[in-house]
């Protein structure tokens, strides 16, 4: 089945375009926010081609698709664009949802676009601190300046990035919100917070560093969203194209400045510090909770939401979030060798090499999750013990991302002890793979999907 016949499929048992008031993708799935969730044919989705299962989490339905998400993803924009019906119009409506489903929504929305370019500079920066280690460069030779400062810039201007992402997830002038997290690093104002002594109208500013920052913009953002429409609703059309700039720039920058900017970076510090006593109070019980059930929240799709934590940890030093949480994706890889080796049905071999390979190199193993563990979910107590292992010992030995990767064996550089680490995740799949190969996946009943 094409590409274009599977996106015609898809939007048919979703209920239609018309039922689709938003449409977004991840690495491995299609994000449906839809009018009525009623109307989806559940069933008939699943047996879709390339369709590997379906989660409803954080107030969206969710379709995993695996590698082939941006092909089917590209064919349903191109049908939304050729509809000329009224779904047009609701395609543009934001669906209210409360509390925590509509927190996930906007980060995971947010930062989704995002990943690809953050996992890419930060593994060339876990291969420069590679080289680094091995002796092979050093940090005052011109190449590896270069490099490094390729492999810093999405970092250091993350506050534009996601100006301009969350703008674009809220529904607001998308060159507005990327201009207010530029002028945080504007070299004028970055000059003036180090002399010190700064003050806005006689107001004095706290003196603060907000590259790489990630909560001040959020929130500096989010204000934005509400202000430019009450600005459109009494500033007269004439007159919009650039009174709307400048009066939201004018008010909403200062105001991260002065406000915004020391509260997001208080909540900033506070969940990182927070991490830190806890892994201090028992950093193997820490580990060992969040290697053995980080899984179930990405089932959920609620593993993004942590993205703004691990980032504001990595600001600070260092992460321990993924350096734990992320041996669950070595549990899977394990999970995906332990079919390979004992299975004898040619499909699931086939699925476990296909899945396990792309895994291993890039840390995606959303193929393996709702291709192999899903079906059989006996193989759920194997994840969260191997998880549990493996987080368990990075725990104990503090070990941290230090740049930002997924967890795969490209990325062990990014992470110190990078040793531990490494040991760690090798222990995680082996453990993983021993149980599918001594006690087996199969269940009294094999279960489709979720």
């Amino acid at each position: 089945m094409s590409y274009e016949k599977i996106a015609k499929n898809l939007v048919n048992q979703v209920g239609g375009m018309e039922n689709i008031s938003n449409l977004s993708q991840c690495a491995t799935r299609l994000r449906f926010q839809l009018v009525d969730q009623n109307k989806v044919n559940d069933e008939k989705i699943k047996e879709t081609d390339l369709v590997l299962g379906t989660v409803v989490a954080g107030g969206q339905y969710q379709v995993i698709i695996g590698s082939k998400v941006s092909d089917v993803y590209k064919e349903i924009m191109a049908l939304k664009e050729n509809n000329t019906s009224e779904a047009d119009n609701v395609q543009n409506e934001t669906k209210t949802k409360k509390g925590v489903q509509e927190i996930f929504d906007i980060i995971s929305g947010s930062f989704l676009p995002l990943l690809g370019v953050l996992a890419g500079s930060g593994m060339l920066k876990a291969i420069l601190n590679l080289l680094l280690e091995l002796n092979l460069i050093d940090t005052t030779n011109s190449t590896y300046m270069i490099l490094s400062s390729i492999s810093n810039a999405v970092f250091y201007f993350l506050p534009i990035l996601l100006g301009f992402s969350l703008s674009k997830r809220l529904g607001v002038n998308v060159y507005i919100g990327a201009v207010i997290g530029a002028s945080l690093l504007e070299p004028g104002f970055m000059g003036l917070i180090g002399d010190g002594n700064v003050d806005f109208l006689g107001i004095t500013l706290i003196p603060i560093n907000y590259a790489s920052s990630v909560f001040p913009v959020f929130i500096a953002i989010a204000f934005y969203s509400k202000f430019e429409k009450l600005l459109i609703r009494f500033i007269p059309k004439m007159l919009q194209m650039f009174l709307v700039p400048m009066i939201s720039l004018v008010v909403i920058v200062p105001l991260t400045m002065l406000i915004f900017g020391p509260f997001g970076t208080l909540v900033g510090e506070g969940i990182a510090n927070f991490v830190v006593m806890l892994s201090g109070v028992s950093g193997m019980l820490t580990g060992a909770i969040l290697g053995g059930f980080y899984t179930f929240l990405i089932v959920m799709g609620l593993h993004w939401g942590l993205v703004p934590i691990v980032l504001a940890n990595l600001g600070a030093g260092g992460d321990p979030l993924y350096a734990m949480g992320g041996m669950c994706a070595f549990a899977q890889m394990g999970i995906a060798l332990g079919f390979l080796l004992r299975s004898k049905n040619k499909k699931l071999r086939t699925l476990a090499g296909s899945s396990l390979i792309p895994a291993v190199l890039s840390g995606v193993t959303e193929p393996i999750i709702y291709g192999l563990i899903v079906p059989y979910r006996k193989t759920f107590i194997y994840i969260i013990i191997s998880g549990a292992i493996g987080g368990a010992i990075n725990g104990f030995f503090q070990v941290k991302m230090v740049s930002y990767a997924f967890a795969s064996f490209l990325g062990i550089p990014a992470y110190s002890p990078m040793l531990v680490y490494l040991i760690s995740a090798i222990i995680t799949l082996v453990t993983a793979a021993f149980f599918i190969i001594v006690f087996g996946y199969e269940g009294k009943k094999k279960v489709q999907t979720l």
